[in-house]
């Protein structure tokens, strides 16, 4: 079996594309570089580009090809049924996700994020805490994202800034650019700006006590679920594809609201009629958020069985378990769609 992944250039995709190819190769795979030796082409890309592959590489009408995509509305947009169309079938890495999809009628299967604790460094960690002056001592919330609706950083802040007033501890916002919110210059609030290296995002998983996440929708999660896997509290949305992963007996849920998608320019640039608001997520309750925030840090010896669950959970996502189930499904393809189509091609040329 031979199988060609391509890979986006975003950085999640491609760190999560990375994960996998390595996957696949431990498994015995053999992963080739170019579309025409593949039985099998797996595109791991936005919805929105499959198009571009296709009028690039015409060959591809004639490969089984599968795209790994996914998606945080509450549906797709209309020409998302043409891309996904053109796909004989579609992975993707949560139920959440799964069950949008299936409305493009091709199958659809779920191959989880592959997650890995961070390794020990202790020189970066001594080095991440020198840099943003946090005391060993000291108890930080953390999170990583950028300011757009979906992320609902602000919410975040808001949360924070009402649990902890006086900046009794600290909240660490990793972003690509400077935050617009005037709750930056909160007590406590340490805004982080700019490309910080996979070492010192590692480093901050492990120098942090609780990652935080007030999103609209996750697709999977990917800082959530590694969180988790280096043994930290996780307070976030109760909502998405996270909840393939958490529960209450492994986080602190947040309660929310399902409501149309607010901002017009999110809308648009999610595919959507800006003027229309049938597209949903969810709106993380804001209160509520807060007083988890506070449990966290009132009750962190008292929380220590749900970070011990968070880390087994996690195990359940190591890159044998995924390359397993990646493995299984991509024989049942070979024997299924391509030897099938190879047998027809044979019949046809006689």
């Amino acid at each position: 079996m031979k199988i060609c992944f391509i890979l986006s250039s975003y950085i999640s995709h491609l760190r999560a594309g990375i994960d996998y190819i390595y996957s696949l190769c431990s498994a015995g795979i053999d992963i080739v570089k170019t579309i025409e030796d593949a039985d099998i082409v797996i595109i791991h890309d936005e919805p929105y580009r499959m198009v571009n592959y296709f009028r690039a590489n015409p060959i591809l009408k004639d490969k089984y090809v599968i795209g790994y995509c996914v998606w945080e509305a509450d549906r797709l947009n209309p020409n998302q049924y043409r891309w996904l169309g053109l796909l004989d079938e579609i992975w993707t890495c949560s139920v959440f996700c799964r069950d949008i999809m299936r409305a493009v009628n091709k199958p659809v299967h779920v191959v989880p994020h592959i997650v890995k604790p961070a390794k020990t460094d202790p020189e970066a960690d001594a080095r991440l805490r020198e840099r943003l002056g946090l005391a060993e001592e000291r108890f930080v919330f953390y999170t990583m994202g950028y300011e757009w609706e979906r992320k609902n950083i602000d919410a975040a802040l808001k949360a924070f800034t009402r649990a902890f007033p006086d900046g009794s501890t600290t909240f660490v916002v990793k972003t690509t650019a400077p935050l617009q919110s005037a709750l930056l210059h909160s007590p406590g609030v340490l805004n982080v700006v700019g490309h910080i290296t996979d070492e010192e995002i590692a480093a901050l998983h492990r120098i942090g006590h609780c990652y935080v996440s007030a999103h609209c929708s996750e697709g999977w999660g990917l800082c959530l679920s590694e969180a988790m896997a280096n043994g930290n509290l996780v307070v976030a949305t109760g909502y998405s594809g996270n909840m393939d992963f958490m529960n209450s007996g492994n986080s602190l849920l947040v309660d929310y609201t399902i409501e149309p998608i607010r901002q017009p320019a999110t809308r648009t640039f999610m595919g959507f009629d800006h003027t229309l608001t049938y597209a949903s997520w969810a709106y993380v309750d804001e209160c509520h958020l807060s007083i988890q925030l506070r449990r966290a840090y009132d009750e962190w010896s008292e929380l220590q069985p749900l970070r011990d669950r968070a880390r087994a959970v996690i195990d359940q996502f190591s890159s044998a378990v995924v390359g397993e189930v990646m493995l299984q499904r991509l024989k049942e393809v070979m024997e299924r769609n391509v030897l099938e189509k190879i047998d027809v091609d044979y019949i046809n040329a006689e």
